[in-house]
């Protein structure tokens, strides 16, 4: 069966779209998944940095002269007057 050089050249442009396409649209899917992670992530890391800046706000607000009572960070060490270990 003797086949012309158009219809040659067609099935050789179509297998190359055929393979082509998914594969760019595959690429293209996934390049947009991993933006849409990304800005997932830097929504979740904004409002994480914007609870901390609220959090060392009101750290500082309560530490000002003149609030009354001393205020001990739960981290910090119990000591004791006299009773001191070392």
């Amino acid at each position: 069966m003797d086949m012309s050089w158009q219809t040659t050249f067609a099935l050789a442009c179509a297998a190359l779209v055929a393979a082509a396409v998914p594969g760019t649209v595959g690429y293209a899917t996934a390049r947009l998944e991993t933006a849409d992670r990304q800005h997932q992530e830097l929504v979740r890391l904004r409002a994480e940095l914007q609870a901390a800046r609220q959090t060392v706000r009101q750290v500082t607000s309560s530490c000002e002269p003149g609030s009354g009572e001393r205020n001990i960070p739960p981290w910090a060490p119990a000591v004791r007057s006299g009773n001191r270990e070392g």
